[in-house]
């Protein structure tokens, strides 16, 4: 047993030479130890040779009977380990001995261990999607032929709007935790998040921060923000982790939707100043009619006015043809980029603004084209929550399950689930779960919101879909008090998707929003923020090893995949 060897291993220690503490005795001997030696003083009156040949015989024996002890713990020792990594074996691949059992989370190492990548990635193996798998398949290596053995993909991951920016903050301008540098606390995030298990993070390629711009105005770019995208990569290659880029935000004003239209040329100046966002994303709430109707229609511009479309485009060229400062590596030939995201969550209004339908689709067909043109290595998708059009709409193609939508103003937001992800330069689908923000907390409204759509993705697009955006907000983030309720949408989002995937569904992965860095001390803490020690982060890393283990259990010939 551990007790019966822990005196062996300190005898071992003392006799190498040791660092001991504690009282010891005149001749250098800790209390208790070395209790079959002759006492020291009674060998004071006898001359060296006597003392050498009456003390000689005892200290071999001693000697001969501790070296004894000492292989014979290390052989228990060692048969221990033998048995112990027998039976987690055992458990690892016969996980299925207790239905209801579930793996616990692997100890966290230090964090001054460093974790190898559980995910790692290598140069020239981009996701790509193959037979409604995502899958890591390298390039055609020369002299070699083309890379074959592909292996499957399940995303396990987060979202981090903030992210990209965090490599700014530093202890001279901003009170941090502990006098912690940005780019510190995000590569302990990255390397904590390779430790759980996680293997992609979604983030944003643009500011929403006025105090820390991407970009100034239409080509013109503040360096620190790229630069900090650029760490942002490099750090997450390292750790293995994949990251998701979204180009631009609907609801924020900076390196959003508004600033971009606001930067057109051919859109009509404004004729008054933008609500500020105050707290939270920008909303409607508090407007007089005319004014929330003048915003709602200057914000649908961006999706048909020619000034606004090459604004974003420059913006997308801009980071397509980037030279990361730190690897070197052209953004577009990043396999540390998963994919990337048109806009996070788009919105054309039609309970307004006419053939807003219309005008959304067309810019993601013209979008989603531009950017595979400029990049055919990465996957791309919409980056939309997954509402469902109602009749009467403007898009082509089946609405979908129109009751399964959270309420009736998600049939007027202008997105068509089915019609957004069909063109061939959409690789992939996404939904967003917000049972707070929708006032939808059953349960059974819930599943049905997600089975509805990996029904769709399966028997229709024949795409994968992921759940990109999922969270439970705790009433106080303080106490915490809650945190049983944002448990039960973790493990049920947890379990659909684990399903989904071993019985070879179009269910992919989730990201649970949010897992904020701790670093700005005073900061307000997001409701959504998971900390690593909450209950429901174990349910993360359990969660993210199924999924490992489902991903490391399958591999199939991608023919001449590149």
């Amino acid at each position: 047993s551990k007790r019966s060897c822990v005196p062996c291993f300190a005898r071992s220690r003392r006799f190498s030479g040791a660092k001991t503490t504690g009282p010891t005795r005149p001749g250098g001997a800790r209390d208790g130890w070395a209790r079959d030696r002759i006492d020291p003083l009674a060998t004071m009156t006898m001359d060296s040779e006597e003392a050498e040949a009456i003390l000689a015989p005892d200290w071999e024996r001693s000697r001969r009977r501790r070296k004894k002890r000492v292989l014979v713990a290390l052989a228990a020792t060692a048969v221990g380990v033998l048995a112990l990594a027998s039976v987690l074996a055992f458990l690892q691949v016969f996980q299925g001995w207790d239905e209801g059992a579930r793996l616990a989370p692997s100890p966290q190492p230090s964090p001054s261990v460093e974790v190898a990548p559980r995910w790692p990635i290598e140069p020239g193996q981009f996701a790509a999607v193959r037979g409604g798998d995502f899958v890591l398949a390298g390039r055609p290596v020369e002299g070699e032929g083309n890379e074959t053995d592909c292996r499957p993909l399940y995303l396990t991951g987060w979202n981090a709007w903030d992210i990209a920016r965090a490599a700014r903050i530093s202890p001279r301008n901003h009170k941090t935790v502990g006098g912690e540098t940005g780019k510190e606390a995000l590569e302990a995030q990255l390397a904590a998040a390779n430790a759980a298990g996680l293997n992609v993070v979604r983030a944003w390629a643009h500011t929403v921060d006025p105090s820390y711009p991407v970009m100034r105005s239409p080509g013109v770019y503040d360096e620190a923000g790229l630069d900090a995208i650029d760490f942002l990569l490099d750090r997450a290659n390292k750790h293995g982790v994949r990251v998701i880029l979204s180009f631009v935000d609907n609801w924020k004003y900076a390196g959003g939707v508004d600033q971009m239209v606001d930067f057109s040329p051919t859109a009509p100046s404004r004729t008054g100043a933008r609500p500020e966002d105050e707290t939270g994303d920008f909303d409607q709430i508090g407007l007089n009619e005319t004014a929330k109707e003048y915003e709602v229609k200057r914000h649908a511009l961006f999706f048909t006015d020619e000034g606004a479309r090459e604004v974003y485009k420059g913006h997308v060229r801009e980071l397509l043809e980037r030279v990361n400062s730190y690897s070197g590596v052209v953004y577009k030939e990043d396999p540390t980029i998963f994919a990337w995201n048109l806009i996070n969550e788009p919105r054309c209004e039609s309970w307004l603004v006419e053939g807003c339908e219309g005008r959304l689709q067309g810019w993601i067909e013209e979008m989603s084209a531009y950017v595979k043109l400029l990049d055919p290595n990465h996957l791309v998708t919409v980056g939309g929550e997954g509402f469902f059009a109602g009749p009467g709409s403007n898009s082509e193609g089946p609405t979908g399950n129109l009751s399964a939508n959270p309420a009736d103003w998600a049939a007027k937001t202008g997105q068509d689930f089915v019609a957004n992800h069909a063109p061939e330069s959409i690789d992939f689908a996404t939904i967003h779960l917000w049972p707070d923000n929708w006032n939808q907390s059953s349960t059974a409204f819930q599943e049905e919101w997600i089975r509805s759509h990996a029904e769709l993705a399966s028997s229709v697009l024949k795409k994968p879909v992921i759940v990109q955006e999922f969270g439970k907000k705790l009433a106080d983030p303080e106490t915490r008090e809650d945190l049983g309720e944002r448990d039960s949408v973790y493990e049920m989002v947890n379990k659909l998707v684990e399903s989904d995937v071993e019985e070879g569904g179009s269910l992919k992965g989730s990201l649970f929003w949010n897992w904020e860095i701790d670093l700005l001390i005073g900061a307000t803490e997001d409701p959504y923020t998971l900390r690593p020690e909450d209950s429901t982060f174990d349910l993360i890393r359990s969660h993210a090893l199924r999924m490992q283990n489902l991903s490391e259990s399958r591999s199939f010939d991608c023919g001449d995949l590149k």
